[in-house]
């Protein structure tokens, strides 16, 4: 039985799916509809149906308020944040840890495309809006929709169950090939969240954005329009706390002319998925096409459960997988593996000010007036992305081959990936003076790396991180107009 969390902010609505089942058992008896009939969730014996839509909308529900459809529609996009940028994150430290390079590659690949959801949710919160939102502090206090509790460290077999299970789609669309690993899979994950993973949550949570999305209560005439594909909109509508809820047209607006591109996010990476918000439609079809390729119910040809899955059984082949990466490092406050050696603190600190340079500067261009050119709008996205890609990676290989401390020295140190310590705030000019700050920061800490004790090879690092960001954030910061 499911457990549904008690949130201060929600409370779960359960949706009955039982005229579907009933349906299915008459049509079974036909004949062409049997073979579906037993592939239903609660038909299977096992305990994987926990994972199913039907049984997770009956035995969990969709989340619900007592806001407006319009106050909850963006209250549930700030959550979705949240849960993008915390995968993303996790996701991204298991992958720096990894020795394997094809299953390094293929998890660094996933956590890319959980920017591209990301940005995505960010592009949906201005097409209702409201400002960017750039927290991830609700992992730690509760979010209801985590599928676990969140945790930085090193690539294994069960951290990549984990990962797998928490994006995985119904198990009646699992393939063939992969169905008879699922209870392995399951109990690995389990085992290394120290709780039962919850895939359905975030799914859940994406379902009810997309109710909230949707025009009204009526199916379309055409099923196969419908952006969700097998959404259920007539069970939704049955249910007395969600008949009716969805934002009112005009609500959604057309974002474009200030949206994030996928010219200029994704970069080579075709997958990755970056959709400007023209309406509700394009909203609707932004929302069902993030929930396809990793939080939600459906399947898609390279999922990100397919391609966590094949890293999972790399892993469990490989006798040298991860480096020994710090689980929670920390160098300031409190978390799990303190980082207390000299140079681990100095480029620990380096790589938080870096990180939150990334997210100032995705902030700065998501907050540029709609007027602004495309030129101008593609410099913040250009230096976030100089900033990840080509900083933090040189930096997560410098840190793992730096100690925790003198007394750890099989332990090395990791990405902390804090929390910034000042909020992003919604004003273009605040959040451009704080990245100027943030920059001066960065120098300094180089400097003090120039003036240590450290060896050469880790000053060049430090310095050519310097030059790497020099241009792109001077080109940016040159370029806003104020």
């Amino acid at each position: 039985m499911f457990d549904p969390r008690v949130s201060p902010d929600y409370r779960w609505v359960r949706v009955s799916t039982r005229p579907r089942y009933e349906l299915a058992r008459k049509q079974s008896l036909g004949g062409r509809m049997r073979g579906f009939f037993d592939l239903l969730p609660f038909r299977r014996g096992d305990d994987l149906s926990r994972f199913s839509f039907e049984r997770s909308l009956a035995e969990v529900g969709v989340p619900a308020t007592d806001m407006s459809p319009e106050d909850e529609l963006v209250q549930l996009l700030k959550e979705a944040a949240d849960i993008e940028q915390g995968l993303m994150l996790q996701y991204l430290y298991a992958a720096y840890s990894l020795k394997v390079l094809v299953a390094a590659g293929a998890v660094r690949l996933i956590a890319v495309e959980e920017m591209g959801h990301f940005v995505t949710v960010q592009n949906l919160l201005a097409a209702c809006g409201s400002a960017p939102s750039f927290g991830r502090g609700r992992w730690d206090r509760g979010n209801p929709f985590k599928p676990f509790p969140f945790r930085l460290e090193a690539a294994s077999v069960g951290t990549l169950a984990k990962y797998a299970v928490a994006e995985m789609p119904d198990p009646a669309l699992v393939s063939a090939d992969v169905k008879p690993d699922l209870p392995d899979l399951t109990a690995q994950a389990d085992a290394a969240a120290g709780t039962p993973v919850e895939a359905h949550r975030v799914g859940l949570l994406y379902a009810k954005i997309y109710w909230l999305l949707r025009r009204n209560d009526d199916p379309l005439p055409d099923p196969s329009k419908e952006a969700w594909a097998g959404f259920p909109v007539a069970e939704m509508a049955a249910n007395a706390d969600l008949r009716g809820r969805h934002v009112r047209d005009g609500f959604v607006v057309d974002a474009t002319a200030a949206n994030a591109t996928p010219e200029q996010w994704r970069g080579n990476y075709r997958s990755v998925i970056v959709d400007p918000i023209s309406g509700r439609e394009s909203a609707l079809g932004a929302v069902a096409e993030i929930a396809a390729q990793g939080e939600g119910f459906a399947n898609v040809a390279q999922s990100h459960f397919g391609r966590f899955v094949e890293a999972w059984r790399l892993a469990k082949a490989s006798t040298d997988l991860a480096l020994p990466v710090a689980v929670d490092p920390f160098y300031a406050g409190v978390g799990g593996d303190e980082i207390t050696s000299t140079d681990g603190r100095l480029f620990a600190l380096m790589a938080d000010k870096i990180y939150e340079l990334v997210l100032l500067c995705t902030a700065t261009h998501l907050l540029l007036p709609k007027a602004t050119t495309p030129d101008v709008r593609a410099k913040p996205a250009k230096a976030a992305i100089v900033a990840m890609r080509d900083c933090l990676s040189v930096l997560a290989g410098t840190l793992s081959s730096i100690p925790v401390s003198d007394q750890s020295p099989g332990k090395v140190c990791g990405l902390p990936f804090t929390a910034p310590s000042t909020p992003t705030s919604p004003d273009l000019k605040k959040v451009v003076g704080r990245a100027r700050e943030v920059m001066a920061e960065v120098h300094r800490t180089i400097g003090e790396v120039d003036q240590s004790n450290v060896s050469s090879a880790l000053k060049i690092t430090a310095a050519s991180i310097g030059d790497t960001l020099d241009d792109p954030i001077k080109l940016l910061l040159d370029s806003i107009p104020l």
